[in-house]
């Protein structure tokens, strides 16, 4: 299993590679990461694969600007078992979350540094916004880095609970 996740930049013909290991203390690679991510076209999502118990594998499309970590799921008309979204926050936080502008309801898995999952939301219905009611935020109580999004019922289905490490590594 991973130790620590970590994203570094490789500009040759070789590709950007999620890699386990401490960038933190790299001379400025994970800044340099989120720069270089900045320059993505809002409308461009990578994708990582997404490994949970050593069994399951889906597809998770990257949130990784601030575009696209806004809008979330809510640019999908509904997700499949095996495809998720994954958002990588540049320092570990308490990231709350809504369900604003969505079309099908989902879990939300919050992930420390380690890939080890430190909160989880169930079967969270979309929001339907009036004039009178405000969407509720859903933020956990330990801080993550990472912020795992699945169909809902997926937590469940897969056994993932508080402790749960999940593996993923960005695909060429």
């Amino acid at each position: 299993m991973v130790d620590k996740v970590i994203f570094a930049v490789i500009l040759s013909s070789m590709s950007l590679l999620l890699m386990a290991s401490s960038l933190y203390n790299s001379a400025g690679g994970y800044e340099n990461f989120f720069k270089w991510v900045e320059s993505i076209p809002a409308d461009k999502y990578l994708q990582a694969k997404v490994i949970v118990n050593d069994d399951f594998e889906l597809t998770a499309y990257l949130a990784l600007t601030n575009e696209q970590q806004t809008k979330g799921l809510s640019v999908k008309d509904y997700l499949k078992e095996n495809e998720g979204m994954l958002f990588v926050y540049k320092q570990p936080t308490r990231q709350g979350f809504w369900m604003k502008d969505m079309k099908f309801p989902i879990d939300i898995i919050w992930l420390n540094s380690n890939g080890t999952v430190v909160h989880i939301e169930h079967n969270l219905q979309p929001c339907i916004m009036s004039f009178a009611f405000i969407c509720p935020s859903y933020i956990p109580d330990k801080d993550s880095l990472y912020v795992l999004e699945t169909v809902a019922g997926f937590s469940k289905k897969h056994d993932i609970k508080v402790g749960t490490n999940v593996d993923f590594q960005l695909i060429r």
